[in-house]
């Protein structure tokens, strides 16, 4: 079923999960912004055993009904967040690349984040299945580097 063959209420539910994750591209991009910050000072500082680093998160999604039934998953990278202002994270960029209407304004796209879209279009999930989401987790994961250059 695509989003305009349902109800307003279902219609409400994605525009609210777009929503939170609109919300959680921002906390997640201060977060990362704070790590990067840290380690370019380490990386930058020639006593410090660290000379690069990588950041990525993964985004998961669990059905409503049964918090362990995995429904859809992606990974981001975040070490490209330099400078912020270039990321897709927490951009007002439109990514509604399926043309869905605004539920108020049809003569209008409906606006949609980096990750809803990244969600219904980069994952195999199906519209139905986005209407049983019920727990988002978000993890970072930090990897140290060293490089040694030897002889």
């Amino acid at each position: 079923m695509y989003p305009t063959e349902m109800t307003r209420e279902q219609r409400l539910v994605l525009i609210h999960l777009n929503n939170r994750l609109f919300e959680i591209e921002k906390q997640l991009k201060n977060e990362a912004m704070e790590i990067i910050n840290k380690m370019d000072y380490r990386v930058e500082d020639e006593a410090d055993w660290i000379n690069d680093y990588e950041i990525e998160c993964s985004v998961e999604f669990y059905q409503k009904e049964d918090d362990d039934d995995l429904l859809a998953e992606f990974s981001e990278g975040l070490s490209l967040l330099k400078p912020p202002n270039l990321s897709l994270l927490a951009s007002e960029d439109n990514w509604n690349d399926q043309q869905i209407p605004d539920m108020d304004h049809p003569d209008q796209d409906e606006h949609h984040c980096w990750f809803y879209h990244q969600l219904y279009d980069h994952t195999k999930i199906e519209w139905e299945d986005i209407l049983r989401i019920g727990d988002i987790w978000v993890d970072i994961q930090l990897v140290l580097q060293h490089h040694l250059k030897f002889p």
